[in-house]
């Protein structure tokens, strides 16, 4: 009754441990995960502090070379008309604090030309000059890469003016080392702080699937056949999971009762018709050893004959519980015609029906009739309800009857209505004829669960059944379903 993999077989202890080796694992993936996120942000972190560490360096010493630069720039002035400058010693033993750089510079004047200084050092800043504003940029000059402190002003006197150009460069030597030494120790710090962060991942994988692990164990511990819910406390992230699984048992749980149903309910309608067979074959041996008649020996084997063709009928009738059930349980309800069903339905009792005298008839002037069902489960509801109408039909009348089934159309649903002539169902009698193994009336033949077949099959497609009363007299069972809406794809 229930799916199968195919090809399935129950695995070997070395079999099992191969495929635990080959499987994926979540611990990995999340320590994984957890590494590539931490190394790109020490990635990203490691190049903010090189390029931090490189500006603290030039912010440093560039108020030395700043210091300097102005100290030189105080000493500028006019003698004669000319520029003159007496360079302080003071400037050059500010910079001397970085001992293994070397300094470049140059004094000249736009109007006098060249003052003092290394003549070749031709240096311009990258941004257009502004008077009495100190430019701060590298350039290479001598085979090294030098940083200048660039600065321009006007000088005047009552008899004239000049624009002095004052250029001091030192290498940045100190400036790398500065940096090296800030990026390593930051470097150091960063790379301190992601092994901690991936000890804490690893450790915290274990704390995140340890959820995981009481569910495993909570379901290793049970006892065989114990299907009750999982009541552990688990975080959010796995009560998805439990309430699967949960839902799963809950599920399993109702195919065992019904299993367990269906055993009892073979059980109960095997029973008997068994011993009455039994019974019977008794009886036409003690018929045939006595040497009565030939006409109560051909009595005796007719009744044996019967026994096996409602003994025949009983095991048919379970073995279609025992497969709408599954069906019921296994297949998803889909766009059905629901003509198809009925007529074939019919069309097989229509023949049975005449033999027992009465005439069954299909009134439906609809082309079709689409709803969301299972064909299969349809034709055995409406099976049984033609068959329990024809049964109770023929009950006490002497002349021949009918049985008519109806198809009608309405706004939201089509409606089935199977129409005996009986001698109807008393009311205190309707709300017990889907009671399984219930029967009105014990003379008639049946098996008292066919309704309660038809009940399950109704509640499955979420339609409504109702019982009324036929006039004259008679019993009609009404079966609504709802339409199915190509629109909307649903009920």
């Amino acid at each position: 009754m229930w799916q199968k993999s195919p090809n399935h077989r129950n695995l070997s202890e070395e079999e099992e441990k191969k495929a635990l080796a080959n499987a994926p694992s979540l611990r990995f993936r999340f320590i994984l995960a957890g590494v590539l996120v931490i190394g790109v942000i020490a990635g990203l972190a490691i190049n903010l502090i090189f390029d931090y560490s490189q500006k603290l360096a030039d912010l440093s010493y560039d108020r030395l070379l700043r210091s300097a630069l102005l100290q030189m720039d105080e000493n500028v002035g006019l003698m004669r008309n000319e520029v003159s400058i007496d360079i302080p010693w003071s400037a050059f033993a500010t910079l001397a604090q970085a001992e293994e750089d070397r300094v470049f510079y140059k004094v000249e004047s736009l109007e006098q030309g060249f003052i003092t200084g290394y003549q070749d050092l031709d240096s311009q800043p990258p941004q257009p000059p502004v008077s009495d504003q100190i430019q701060f940029y590298n350039q290479e000059y001598s085979g090294e890469m030098v940083r200048f402190a660039w600065v321009q002003r006007h000088i005047t006197d009552p008899e004239t003016a000049q624009t002095v150009r004052i250029i001091l460069g030192q290498t940045r030597l100190s400036r790398e080392q500065m940096a090296s030494a800030v990026t390593q120790k930051a470097v150091e710090v960063v790379v301190f702080i992601v092994l901690v962060a991936i000890t804490l991942i690893i450790i915290g994988s274990h704390l995140v699937l340890r959820p995981l692990h009481r569910i495993e164990r909570a379901l290793e511990e049970r006892a065989m056949g114990d299907l009750t819910p999982i009541d552990i406390n688990t975080p959010k992230e796995t009560h998805h999971l439990k309430v699967a699984i949960n839902h799963f048992m809950a599920r399993l749980q109702t195919n065992l009762e019904q299993l367990e149903n269906y055993t009892a309910d073979a059980a109960h309608q095997l029973r008997t018709p068994l011993a009455s067979l039994r019974a019977l074959a008794e009886n036409a041996r003690d018929i045939s050893s006595l040497g009565n008649s030939p006409e109560r020996q051909h009595q005796a084997l007719e009744n044996i004959v019967n026994q096996c063709d409602t003994l025949s009928q009983t095991v048919t009738l379970l073995l279609n519980q025992a497969v709408v059930s599954h069906r019921l349980q296994t297949h998803r309800l889909e766009p059905i015609d629901l003509l198809a069903p009925i007529t074939a339905s019919c069309r097989e009792q229509a023949v049975t029906a005449l033999h027992q005298g009465v005439h069954l008839s299909l009134d439906c002037e609809l082309k079709e009739t689409m709803i969301l069902g299972d064909s299969f489960s349809i034709q055995q509801m409406m099976q049984n309800l033609i068959e329990n109408a024809v049964r109770y039909s023929r009950a006490d009348v002497d002349q021949a009857t009918e049985v008519i089934v109806q198809v009608s159309e309405f706004e939201r649903f089509y409606r089935i209505k199977v129409i005996d002539y009986g001698n109807g169902i008393p009311d205190i009698e309707k709300e017990r004829v889907f009671e399984r193994f219930y029967r009105g009336r014990y003379d008639i033949a049946g098996s008292g669960v066919g309704l309660a077949m038809v009940k399950d099959i109704v509640d499955h497609h979420s339609a409504r059944i109702q019982i009324l009363d036929t006039e004259p007299k008679g019993t009609t069972f009404q079966v609504d379903f709802a339409k199915f809406r190509f629109d909307e794809g649903t009920l």
